[in-house]
């Protein structure tokens, strides 16, 4: 990681202005995307000096003078509406290549080249990029006066290109990405109760969940593999106790299981990596939740959270190098995300000071987190590594945006 990395502007083919535009965002997109997952990267400022950059016979003495040890280099042209981009590592030292790839898209979208241009460069690293993954969350901004409408949303994972899922002015809640990356699962009041959904974003279809039929449903989770949902359930009156328990069932809602059968509410599932365990928030009494795991047949219940009284809504790293849960708890009069290592069981603070903040997700590849803040009245998502450092507020669009869900990597 401590590799240092030159990024020199895209280079457009010789009067290609389409390319010539397309290329100012790849360059900016690409040396974001590297930036985000630590890379290191040489300052632009060392090389505007050095003479134009020939990008098919660089001079690696000029690179070797502002310190680079990889030299990145793209082309474009744009063909017909498609906009084709050259990507080229060099070792500086040798002059070896590193990589060569050739990626073409829509012209109007250079974005997703960069995107994948960053996720191929990283995956040297040893790195699996998000770059090409979405963030789906909840937002307001398209309700009318005098109707409460929330809607569920998706974006890149840097807050741009924001665009609607749901279409029914109702209010729709925490939405779920299934780890292929195919659906959307949330929690919908169009009928006046709360019911789960699946919106296939890709093919323009919803379908319900159908063991929420008999009750109330409210927080949900896919399975890694996708083919089960982990869910919090309370029956219709006169067919349970009322209270919410955790169940499992195929993500179709057939062949509903009961996982736990306590007095306590139980609700926000979230599976482990390898699918074997579920952490859940359990509430022994109002108003003091606190985080729980099991086994994900319902067995060898424990409780996880040791600071704060009130401790909800667990995300499961899905790295399975990081065996470790984040959620939102209430310290010192805010509520804060926190992450607990399973491991050694140890508690670390990744907000402080910016307001209220709650409802973790982590990135696909486990080095990220995303959750949305209260900043002067109006809620928006911010993302940070998971260490808690330099958080950042994405330009996720107006109104209040909450309860991000960060999709698997590589998503359409």
């Amino acid at each position: 990681m401590a590799t240092r990395v030159a990024v020199p502007d895209c280079v457009p083919r010789t009067g290609d202005e389409p390319a010539r535009e397309a290329c100012k965002t790849i360059s900016e997109v690409l040396r974001k995307d590297l930036l985000f997952e630590e890379m290191t990267i040489v300052s632009d400022n060392l090389y505007k000096m050095l003479p134009p950059l020939k990008p098919d016979a660089p001079n690696f003495e000029d690179w070797k003078s502002v310190g680079a040890q990889v030299l990145v280099i793209t082309k474009a042209d744009v063909t017909a509406g498609v906009l084709n981009l050259e990507l080229r590592l060099h070792h500086v030292a040798s002059g070896d290549s590193m990589l060569a790839r050739r990626f073409s898209n829509k012209a109007d979208n250079p974005r997703y080249l960069a995107h994948q241009a960053a996720d191929e460069i990283l995956a040297l690293a040893n790195i699996r990029g998000v770059a090409r993954s979405k963030i789906a969350f909840v937002s307001d901004r398209d309700q009318v006066k005098g109707k409460v409408a929330k809607e569920i949303y998706i974006m890149d994972y840097d807050g741009a290109n924001p665009r609607r899922v749901t279409v029914n002015r109702s209010i729709n809640m925490l939405p779920a990405w299934s780890p292929d990356g195919k659906a959307i699962a949330y929690i919908s009041y169009r009928t006046g109760m709360p019911e789960l959904f699946t919106a296939w974003i890709y093919e323009g279809r919803n379908t319900m969940f159908a063991a929420g039929r008999s009750g109330k449903v409210y927080a949900h989770s896919f399975s890694p593999d996708s083919k089960r949902m982990a869910y919090a359930f309370s029956p219709a009156a006169g067919k349970g106790s009322g209270d919410m328990d955790i169940w499992v069932a195929n993500s179709d809602g057939t062949q509903p299981q009961r996982l736990t059968e306590t007095a306590a509410s139980d609700t926000a599932p979230t599976w482990s990596p390898t699918g074997r365990e579920i952490a859940f928030t359990r509430s022994l009494s109002i108003g003091a939740p606190q985080i729980y795991v099991m086994d994900s047949e319902g067995l060898n219940q424990r409780r996880v959270s040791t600071i704060g009284t009130y401790n909800d809504g667990p995300a499961w790293n899905p790295a399975k190098e990081f065996t470790e849960i984040a959620y939102t708890s209430r310290l010192e009069g805010h509520f804060e995300v926190a992450v607990v290592d399973l491991t050694n069981g140890q508690t670390r603070q990744i907000t402080q000071g910016r307001g209220n903040c709650e409802a973790p997700t982590w990135s696909p590849n486990g080095r990220h987190l995303a959750f949305c803040c209260e900043n002067r009245g109006r809620w928006q998502i911010a993302v940070t590594d998971r260490m808690g450092r330099d958080v950042e507020i994405l330009p996720s669009g107006p109104g209040d945006n909450k309860y991000p869900d960060w999709g698997p990597a590589a998503t359409q």
